[in-house]
């Protein structure tokens, strides 16, 4: 029985398996995908990781959840920061709840960190606005699949936020830039298609969807939000977590950042038909291991 404090699954059955067994072997395949070589020196503190269903995105979320198979269960706390697809939102959104619940049991919330956050000018509680959110929730049971006993959760939804706004919530959120928080971006990347409003070319589809989201995953790895929330204006590009990856490419980290792109996929690699596409990355960013003098 699922309490009243605990958000229900809103994607077993559908974005994933309904059934514990069937989705932990099939979590389990997708983390086994992951490979260890491909992680930077140094204490990953960054997972950006894609967010559609398992079928389609699933692959490219395992090899970055993997490779933390033996270092999740060490993190104080886990911030998942997610686009807002069901609700409006004029500043940063933290739910009320105490945990989230899927097939494979309950991660709960960290409530003192969500306190903290809640009382920032550029955070609200509208928990409302993640009853539905797919863009967290479908990242938890592959953090169950990596530990018996996950970090608690902050779920954070970012909407647009001006410059004033994101300096404030990186403020809110620099305390936990000392290597013993994860952040995780929920993003997908460009959102291609007459059903998203988005044909900024119609030649050689494949080949500029993968230049397209090259340019976001050259800001990642430059580690440079304002080049990022440029590009967006530039091109109009449709990824759902931008403003996700600015703010916590904008938290004042002790060292920036080395990131490295671990896989990228688009959901029309299945079938070669790109009239409709959306693209997956995973990528991952370490503090630099720290050099005794």
């Amino acid at each position: 029985m699922i309490s009243a404090a605990v958000r229900p699954s809103a994607l077993a059955g559908s974005w994933y398996p309904g059934s514990p067994q069937a989705l932990r072997k099939l979590a389990a395949g997708l983390l086994a995908g992951a490979e260890p070589e491909r992680l930077p020196a140094g204490r990953p503190v960054v997972l950006m990781v894609p967010h559609a269903g398992y079928a389609y995105s699933g692959r490219v979320a395992g090899r970055g959840w993997g490779l933390l198979r033996d270092l999740v269960s060490g993190y104080r706390r886990i911030v998942i920061l997610a686009p807002n697809h069901h609700a409006a939102l004029s500043r940063i959104s933290t739910p009320r709840w105490d945990a989230y619940a899927t097939p494979l049991g309950e991660v709960a919330l960290d409530r003192d960190a969500c306190e903290h956050v809640a009382h920032n000018a550029s955070f609200t509680r509208d928990t409302h606005a993640h009853v539905r959110e797919h863009a967290e929730e479908i990242q938890l049971p592959l953090l169950q699949a990596l530990t018996a006993a996950p970090p608690p959760i902050v779920p954070l939804l970012v909407p647009r936020l001006s410059r004033a706004l994101r300096y404030v919530a990186a403020e809110a959120l620099a305390p936990w830039c000392d290597g013993s928080t994860l952040f995780v971006i929920s993003t997908d990347l460009t959102h291609y298609g007459s059903v998203f409003g988005y044909i900024p070319f119609r030649d050689s589809v494949p080949d500029r969807l993968r230049e397209l989201d090259q340019g976001v995953l050259d800001a990642v790895l430059a580690w440079d939000a304002e080049a990022l929330l440029e590009y967006g204006r530039r091109t109009g590009i449709t990824m759902c977590g931008l403003e996700a990856a600015a703010l916590v490419m904008s938290l004042p980290w002790p060292q920036r950042p080395r990131a490295a792109v671990i896989d990228y996929a688009r959901s029309a690699d299945r079938d070669g038909d790109y009239t409709l596409s959306v693209s997956y990355a995973a990528a991952v960013a370490c503090l630099p291991p720290v050099v005794a003098a």
